[in-house]
C-alpha cells in the first residue's frame, strides 16, 4: 500500500513540477542541448511511473495483500434477482476488477499525457490584447 501511494504521489509531484516550470520558463529562450536531454529523461521517468510502476504496484497490492483472485467474486449468477432476462447470468471476479482499474488508469494517462504535451507546446501563444471599446460598442481609435 505504501509503495502504491508513494508512486502516485511522486507521479503527481512530477506533473506539478512540469506545469510549474512550464509557466515559469520564458518561451522565447531557445532550448539548449542539456535542457533537452534533461527534459527527455524527465518525461521518460514520468512515463515509466505512469505506465509501469503505478499499475505494477496496484496489481501487486490487489493480488498479494488484498487477495483479489479469480476465486473471489464481485458478482455471481443470481446474486441480485433470479430473472435471467433482467440480469443475465454473469460472473465478475475481483481479478477482472483489478485489471479494469489498470485499464482505466492507462486511458487517463493516454489522454492526460498528450494534453500535457499540447499545453507545453502552445504555452507561448499569447492571448490577443483586447482593444478598448467605447460606450457605443466600437473600438477606440487613437488620434481622433
Amino acid at each position: 500500500m505504501v509503495a502504491l501511494v508513494t508512486s502516485i504521489l511522486v507521479t503527481a509531484l512530477m506533473v506539478y513540477l512540469l506545469v510549474w516550470y512550464g509557466k515559469r520558463r520564458p518561451t522565447d529562450r531557445p532550448t539548449t542541448w542539456g535542457e533537452a536531454m534533461l527534459g527527455a529523461a524527465y518525461v521518460f521517468m514520468l512515463m515509466l511511473l505512469v505506465f509501469g510502476i503505478v499499475p505494477d504496484r496496484w496489481i501487486r497490492l490487489t493480488d498479494n495483500e488484498w487477495g483479489w483472485s479469480v476465486e473471489r467474486f464481485l458478482v455471481t449468477e443470481g446474486q441480485f434477482m433470479e430473472s435471467p432476462i433482467l440480469f443475465p447470468p454473469t460472473r465478475i471476479d475481483l481479478k477482472k476488477v483489478s485489471d479494469i482499474v489498470v485499464v482505466i488508469e492507462h486511458l487517463i494517462a493516454f489522454i492526460g499525457l498528450p494534453v500535457l504535451a499540447m499545453w507545453w507546446q502552445k504555452r507561448d501563444k499569447a492571448q490577443p490584447a483586447a482593444e478598448p471599446i467605447s460606450d457605443y460598442g466600437r473600438p477606440l481609435v487613437k488620434g481622433n
